[in-house]
C-alpha cells in the first residue's frame, strides 16, 4: 500500500495556494528535507509560477522557489524541462527539495546552513570569491530567521528545535 500524503504543516498564505502547500509537504517528505525550510525559501525567493529572473551571470531563476537554470542538465535526466520548473509549481517545489537534499548531502547530511548557502550561490568556489560567499551567508541567515519564525508560528515552541528536527 502506498504511503498517504503528508498533512501540510502550513496553510495557504500570500501567493502560496493550497496546491503549493500540499506540494511543499509532499516534496519535503519525499526528499527528507524540513517542510518549513522549504516555506522559508519560498518566502525569501518570493518567486511566482511562470516567472524567470535573469541573473548577472546569464543564468535564470525559475518559478516559485527560483530554481537556477544551472540545474537544467541534472533535471533533464528525469524529463524535467525549463518550462516545467518555471510553470508547474509542484515540479518547482520538488526541484527545490532535490536541490536542498543534494546540497545537504554534500555537507555530511546535516549542515542545513551550508546547504542553504549552496541553494543560493551554488556549492563550489566559496573560498575563491569572498563577496559571493558573503551574499550566500546573508541569504542563509535570512532564510534561517524565516524558518525559525515559521517553526514558532506552527509549533509555538523554541525556534532552535527547528534546526534539530529535519521533519519540520
Amino acid at each position: 500500500m502506498a504511503d498517504a500524503l503528508p498533512t501540510p504543516l502550513m496553510t495557504p498564505y500570500g501567493h502560496v495556494d493550497q496546491q503549493m502547500v500540499q506540494c511543499a509537504a509532499n516534496a519535503a517528505h519525499y526528499y527528507e528535507v524540513p517542510e518549513l525550510l522549504l516555506h522559508a525559501i519560498l518566502q525569501k525567493e518570493n518567486g511566482r509560477v511562470g516567472q524567470a529572473v535573469r541573473n548577472r551571470n546569464g543564468s535564470q531563476d525559475l518559478g516559485p522557489a527560483q530554481i537556477n537554470t544551472v540545474w537544467l542538465t541534472e533535471f533533464a535526466k528525469y524529463g524535467v524541462t525549463r518550462e516545467h520548473l518555471r510553470d508547474d509549481p509542484c515540479t518547482n517545489l520538488y526541484a527545490a527539495g532535490y536541490v536542498l537534499r543534494s546540497n545537504v548531502n554534500r555537507f555530511d547530511g546535516n549542515d542545513w546552513f551550508r546547504a542553504i548557502i549552496a541553494y543560493n550561490i551554488g556549492p563550489n568556489g566559496w573560498n575563491r570569491n569572498p563577496t559571493r560567499y558573503r551574499i550566500g551567508y546573508e541569504y542563509a541567515l535570512d532564510v534561517l530567521k524565516r524558518w525559525h519564525a515559521l517553526h514558532e508560528q506552527v509549533f509555538g515552541g523554541s525556534a532552535m528545535s527547528a534546526s534539530a528536527d529535519p521533519n519540520s
